[in-house]
């Protein structure tokens, strides 16, 4: 399960305050954490850390941070990619359709017309929840058992012939739907999540630590650390399951192939 699920149905704006919010609750308990520390172990004369330190630490959490976000626009980008490829199957199983006669075209364009309406009503919510419609799965084997049909039944060779790309297309769009069904799957880790927000958290506490004894210097630096990551972080969440959040990635390139009754 994705670390922060409940992010999935919140608007653009919402993700962007918890974000920042987020990465705010972690320079809190940074802050209460080295104040308590001070108090228990009290700091010696020249024991002070040195600015270096901090970049020491945000060179490694930005390393990560960048990482994590790569896999997410990855994987962001194979899920549009698959549905390019599922929309430009489907429109060339409408191509092929042209060559059949009628009687035998207005069966397998009720089916595509059904599966692509399937896939955009039923299929496209249940990705959000790593799910799949079963009917769109035998929706394509009916189509795999018309194209044979046709083949072994019709005379005409132009339409045997058909029948062939007609197969050859519902398998691309087969596979094109695997690897959408596989993006759907696909989420940022709770092992990365840990990663980031700890790194997140040492950084903020060697931030602390550098201002503490100021504290005009300390509240803006929390404040412009807490933003800065935040929209990282909310960068991060607005691409990660692209089938989860609403409006990421969205069936337009299908919906452009509907069938009008």
């Amino acid at each position: 399960m994705p670390l922060f699920d409940f992010m999935y149905d919140l608007p653009d704006w919402a993700v962007f305050l918890v974000s920042v919010a987020e990465v705010g609750a972690l320079c809190t308990c940074a802050l209460l954490l080295m104040r308590t520390l001070r108090r228990l172990w009290p700091e010696r004369h020249g024991a002070n850390l040195v600015t270096t330190m901090l970049s020491g630490i945000l060179l490694p959490t930005g390393m990560v941070i960048a990482f994590v976000a790569a896999d997410v626009w990855q994987t962001d980008a194979k899920g549009r990619n698959a549905v390019e490829q599922e929309a430009i199957a489907v429109s060339d199983t409408l191509r092929v359709t042209r060559f059949f006669d009628p009687e035998i075209r207005e069966p397998v364009l009720a089916d595509i017309n059904n599966y692509i309406r399937e896939v955009i009503d039923e299929e496209w919510p249940l990705m959000a929840h790593g799910q799949a419609s079963e009917r769109a799965e035998n929706l394509l084997e009916e189509l795999v058992v018309a194209s044979v049909r046709i083949e072994t039944t019709t005379p005409d060779f132009g339409q045997r012939r058909a029948a062939q790309d007609l197969r050859r297309y519902v398998f691309e769009i087969e596979r094109a739907r695997n690897q959408r069904l596989i993006v759907s799957h696909q989420h940022v880790s709770i092992t990365k999540w840990f990663t980031v927000l700890m790194l997140l958290f040492v950084s903020a506490c060697v931030m602390v630590e550098l201002h503490i004894a100021h504290k005009r210097p300390l509240y803006v630096s929390m404040g412009l650390f807490s933003l800065g990551f935040g929209a990282t972080l909310f960068l991060i969440s607005a691409y990660d399951g692209p089938f989860k959040v609403q409006g990421n990635i969205e069936p337009s390139s299908l919906t452009m192939m509907l069938l009008k009754d």
